[in-house]
């Protein structure tokens, strides 16, 4: 399909409503499309209600958010956030014609996937952040709209594979708001406490050494990794023994022991009577 002239640009558009898949897991595209600007290009003053996520292939753009002003060129990117004000347009002494693409998202999901590429409503554009394997992405995408035939869940894999792109060629280290990585042992343990895990598998996933963890683990929570993995398997075995009908046999082996007896060792050890005492 070609592209429509309208007052301002020739532009193709594509209009889309979210699955109830898409719509559970909190991001979609509510439009899409591209443009090739004429030389009074000029939208706004206005806002809108999603995020128009703006991606520049040639020319160069200006555009006002939030009191603030900056100029954009080929490979650069930004974000209109919803209910603020902008306005943008072409600059018109620049040697080639504006060509953008965009996607209108909405979700409650949206604001995560923009603050991982680096993109928030006070830090709304990325500077040379689309290299040629983005650019392939877009093209699927167009490619993917002018099909027609719309498939939620190829819709979703194009959008994650298009900011998954943009966020290796971004550093986001000051977008992103940091947790120590000790702060993640815990409800990493909370998780897979029941799948059979091992201090080793934790350390190796935050990255550390296994004593370097104890030695932080005992001075953020005051007990050792392996006493609090303990406690957390006991806790669920605790609740399994007085809310369902499953064996204790059953609880153990649910809760990564690798036999009854080991389970009901531990589980003595710290209640001070077996499961089958605890059940009554």
């Amino acid at each position: 399909m070609d592209m429509q002239e309208y007052a301002h640009e020739f532009a193709e558009h594509w209009y889309s409503l979210p699955t109830p898949m898409q719509a559970a897991g909190g991001s979609w595209i509510v439009r899409a499309g591209h443009n090739k600007a004429k030389p009074h290009y000029v939208v706004g003053p206005k806002s809108i209600q999603q995020y128009g996520f703006h991606l520049i292939q040639s020319g160069k753009v200006q555009v006002t958010s939030g009191g603030v002003t900056v100029e954009l060129v080929e490979s650069d990117a930004f974000c209109l956030f919803p209910g603020k004000s902008y306005m943008y347009q072409a600059i018109p002494d620049c040697s080639e014609e504006l060509h953008m693409v965009w996607l209108a998202l909405d979700g409650p999901q949206v604001t995560f996937l923009l603050l991982e590429v680096g993109l928030t409503d006070a830090s709304f554009h990325l500077r040379q952040a689309l290299d040629h394997r983005v650019w392939a992405t877009i093209r699927q995408f167009i490619q993917y709209f002018q099909k027609g035939k719309l498939d939620s869940m190829r819709e979703q894999s194009l959008l994650f594979e298009l900011l998954w792109r943009i966020k290796q060629n971004t550093d986001i280290q000051q977008a992103m708001p940091q947790r120590h990585w000790v702060a993640e042992v815990k409800p990493y343990m909370e998780l897979h406490c029941t799948e059979n895990i091992k201090i080793d598998d934790i350390a190796r996933y935050m990255g550390v050494h296994r004593s370097h963890l104890y030695t932080a683990f005992m001075k953020e929570f005051d007990c050792s990794p392996m006493q609090y993995l303990q406690r957390l398997r006991l806790e669920k075995g605790s609740q399994l023994l007085k809310k369902t009908d499953l064996s204790v046999t059953e609880i153990a082996l649910s809760l990564g022991y690798p036999d009854l007896f080991s389970f009901t060792r531990a589980f003595t050890k710290l209640y001070g009577i077996s499961p089958k005492g605890y059940r009554g």
